[in-house]
């Protein structure tokens, strides 16, 4: 996996007492993404100076900034399908053969997943790590904790239909020195802040005037707990030796974050059928405004510790007020993977053989 490096390969785990930021649960600071990635790279014997300055990118609210599933020191090269029969091979074949693969399965197909049987989604991450022919073991952030947070899932055609997209990580040891961070992560954070915060202000209008519904309010909880609390989680442990004070600041905005995705979650939760109803998740707003305040804040240090040039105010009125809510549209359209085959194609298929 990691490229131009020879390091001691141990099996993968997740282990709280060994993981970034792990605290009250696996979601602390990382998605559920890059526990996987994070869990691959230490066994291949990244540390976790090493992990988080491999995995931090810059913020970027608008998601569009840089090439999906690139990072500073690596890459993820996925495998999309409509039917995980159509990589089976090659996925249990690497699999098999030691190389862990992150894998996001249509939860429809997820044995004892909320959504099974109910309604094709697509959010959640796991690393597969060992495959025998009839057993697929994966590491899954909700798994038992018991167990070592791995699952064994006997494979059925349901469960292959399922495995419909995943990844193999791509990483070289980081070696970034103060210069390095700020130009590649503070700066373009900066930045970027001060581009997107007028479009993050335009989706709490939205909000206020249109209210928001549940295929809405979970493409934004999937933006925030697995992008921006963890960039802005990944980028305070990269920089903490070096801008001990902006780290300190990144993690106040990453906690912030961390609230919002959390009360997003328990209001699905709370909401049931009740998802379309717009008045579920009124009361969130006020944790949205919060962390939009958080962000500002954090803009404004960030300009200040570093001496940047102040924000245009007058550059607001020419920006991209759509940019937040477009990346929650499309969020949106690939959680719910719109363009998946009927539920019962394959059954139809094996019925007919």
């Amino acid at each position: 996996m990691a490229e131009g490096a020879t390091r001691t390969r141990r099996p993968p785990v997740m282990d709280p007492g060994l993981s970034l930021g792990w605290d009250d649960g696996p979601l602390d600071g990382l998605s559920c993404l890059l526990r996987c990635v994070e869990s691959a790279l230490r066994a291949e014997g990244f540390d976790n100076r090493e992990i988080a300055q491999a995995l931090a990118v810059p913020l970027d609210l608008r998601g569009d900034r840089r090439k999906s599933s690139w990072f500073r020191h690596g890459r993820l090269d996925w495998r999309n399908a409509v039917d995980g029969h159509e990589h089976w091979d090659e996925f249990t074949a690497l699999v098999a053969a030691g190389t862990p693969c992150v894998l996001m399965p249509d939860r429809y197909y997820w044995p004892g997943d909320e959504f099974e049987g109910v309604a094709h989604f697509l959010d959640h991450m796991v690393l597969a790590v060992a495959y025998d022919g009839e057993v697929l073991e994966v590491l899954d952030t909700d798994a038992p904790p018991a167990d070592g947070y791995r699952r064994r899932i006997p494979v059925t055609p349901d469960v292959v239909r399922g495995c419909c997209r995943f990844a193999t990580a791509h990483f070289t040891p980081p070696h970034d020195d103060a210069a390095a961070l700020r130009a590649t992560l503070l700066e373009p954070t900066a930045v970027a802040l001060a581009e997107d915060l007028p479009a993050l202000r335009a989706v709490a209008r939205r909000w206020r005037r249109d209210g928001l519904t549940g295929p809405a309010a979970r493409a934004l909880h999937v933006v925030v707990l697995g992008a921006v609390q963890p960039s802005l989680f990944l980028t305070a442990l990269a920089v903490e030796q070096a801008y001990p004070a902006l780290a300190t600041e990144l993690l106040a905005a990453s906690r912030a974050a961390q609230k919002l995705g959390r009360t997003l979650i328990g209001a699905h939760r709370w909401a049931g059928a009740q998802a379309d109803d717009t008045s579920v998740y009124a009361p969130v707003l006020g944790v949205f405004e919060a962390c939009e305040a958080a962000l500002a804040r954090l803009g404004d240090e960030l300009h200040r510790q570093l001496d940047l040039p102040a924000p245009d105010p007058a550059a607001d009125a020419d920006g991209d007020d759509e940019g937040v809510w477009r990346r929650i549209v499309r969020n949106q359209a690939w959680c719910y993977a719109d363009r998946v085959a009927p539920a019962d194609q394959h059954r139809d298929e094996e019925r007919n053989r």
